[in-house]
C-alpha cells in the first residue's frame, strides 16, 4: 500500500512539473537541417571515445572571482574559455563556482567532485546545484560545479535555458554534448593540477548522461556517480514525458526513432565502455522514475557490471524529496572508494547499495 502511494506521489510530481515547465518556459522548435552524422559516428570513436572528446587536456586559463570563506570553507566563482567553439560567444565562457573542503577535512588533499546540473535548469545558480555544493564541502569532498552549455550565464539571448543542448536539431545537439564533456575534461585537468586527492564526477539527469559520457572518455579519473540519469538516451526519451516537444520537432523533420538513435549514438553513454572500473561508479535512481524510467537505469549498469545501485523510492523532479538519503548515498560511497575526511563528530554514512 505504502508503495502504490509512494508510487503515485512520484508520478503525480512528474508529470505536473514537466507539464508546467512545458507550458511556462519558451522554446524556439529546432529542426535537423542534416540528418546524416556518420563523420561523428566513425567506428574509431567507439573503440576509443577520446579521439571524438579530444579537448580539455590542456590545462584552462581559470579566473576566480567573488572569493569568500564561510566556516572555513572557500568559495570562489571561476570562468574559462572552453576549447570548444560554437556561434554564440557566451556559450564560450564556461562558468561554474567551487567549494572547497576545510583543512580540517583535507583541504588540497580532499577528494574533488564536479558537479552538473540537469537540462533546463540554471547553471549554478539551480538552488539545489549550490547547496549541494555547500553540504558536500563541509561533509570533507570539494566540490566543483559546473554551468552547462547552454545554461545560465551560457544561455543565448532569447532561448530558454538548455533549448540548444538538447533539441530536436541532431547536429546541434552532438556538439552541445561533445562541448559539456570536453568542457569537464578540461576541469579535470585543473582539478589534478590544483588538488592532490582524488578526482570525480557526478551529475543529475542531462549531467548524469555526461557523466557517463566522460567516465567513458577519460581514464584520469577516480569515482564517478550518475543521479537520475540512464546510459540510452533515444529510448528514454521517446519512452518518458520529458522527450514530448523534442519528438514533436522529430516528427517536423522528418526523424524517426531509428535515424535519431543512428545519429546520437556517439552521444549515448552505452555506445561505450567505462574506462572506469564497474566497482568506482555508483548510480542514484528513482524507482518511479517517468523521464529516466526504471529499466534505463538497469540496462547500462548490467552492461557494464556496476552493482553500486541506491534506488530511492521517488520519480525523477520528487528526489529531492529524499535528499537526506541521496546525499548520505554520495558521502558514503566517496568515503568507501576515497578515504573522505569526515565531520568532526559525525560519522560516515553507509553508502545504500539496495537493489529494485
Amino acid at each position: 500500500m505504502l508503495q502504490a502511494l509512494l508510487k503515485f506521489i512520484a508520478n503525480a510530481i512528474d508529470i505536473l512539473v514537466t507539464g508546467l515547465e512545458h507550458k511556462v518556459s519558451a522554446r524556439t522548435p529546432m529542426l535537423s537541417a542534416n540528418t546524416d552524422l556518420s563523420e561523428c559516428n566513425r567506428p574509431e570513436y567507439f573503440e576509443r571515445p577520446e579521439l571524438f572528446y579530444d579537448r580539455g587536456l590542456a590545462a584552462p586559463d581559470m579566473k576566480p572571482s567573488n572569493e569568500r570563506s564561510r566556516g572555513g570553507i572557500r568559495i570562489f566563482d571561476y570562468e574559462f574559455r572552453s576549447e570548444s567553439q560554437s556561434e554564440h560567444a557566451c556559450n564560450d565562457t564556461v562558468t561554474g563556482r567551487v567549494f572547497e573542503a576545510r583543512a580540517m577535512h583535507g583541504g588540497a588533499a580532499a577528494p574533488a567532485l564536479i558537479l552538473m546540473h540537469g537540462w533546463r535548469e540554471w547553471g549554478v545558480h539551480t538552488p539545489y546545484h549550490w547547496l549541494l555544493g555547500w553540504i558536500l564541502a563541509r561533509s570533507g569532498v570539494t566540490c566543483i560545479l559546473m554551468t552547462q552549455p547552454y545554461h545560465g550565464s551560457r544561455r543565448p539571448k532569447g532561448t530558454a535555458d538548455g533549448d540548444l543542448m538538447l533539441n530536436g536539431d541532431l547536429e546541434q545537439t552532438v556538439a552541445a554534448f561533445r562541448q559539456s564533456v570536453c568542457d569537464v575534461r578540461s576541469l579535470i585537468t585543473w582539478a589534478r593540477a590544483r588538488y592532490s586527492g582524488p578526482v570525480g564526477v557526478s551529475g543529475f539527469s542531462l549531467g548524469g548522461f555526461i557523466t557517463g559520457l566522460v567516465l567513458c572518455a577519460d581514464s584520469r579519473i577516480d569515482f564517478a556517480i550518475p543521479i537520475i540519469a540512464g546510459g540510452d538516451l533515444i529510448r528514454g526519451m521517446w519512452d518518458s514525458v520529458v522527450g514530448r516537444t523534442i519528438i514533436r520537432d522529430f516528427n517536423a523533420a522528418g526523424v524517426t526513432p531509428d535515424m535519431a538513435e543512428d545519429a546520437w549514438r556517439i552521444i549515448t553513454p552505452s555506445s561505450f565502455a567505462p574506462r572506469l572500473s564497474p566497482d568506482r561508479i555508483h548510480y542514484i535512481a528513482g524507482r518511479y522514475d517517468l523521464l529516466i524510467p526504471a529499466d534505463n537505469v538497469e540496462r547500462i549498469t548490467a552492461q557494464w557490471g556496476v552493482t553500486r545501485v541506491t534506488w530511492l523510492p521517488c520519480g525523477h523532479v520528487g528526489i529531492f524529496l529524499f535528499a537526506r538519503d541521496m546525499i548520505a548515498s554520495m558521502l558514503g560511497f566517496v568515503r568507501e572508494v576515497c578515504g573522505a575526511h569526515e565531520r568532526a563528530g559525525e560519522p560516515a554514512p553507509a553508502a545504500s547499495h539496495r537493489t529494485p
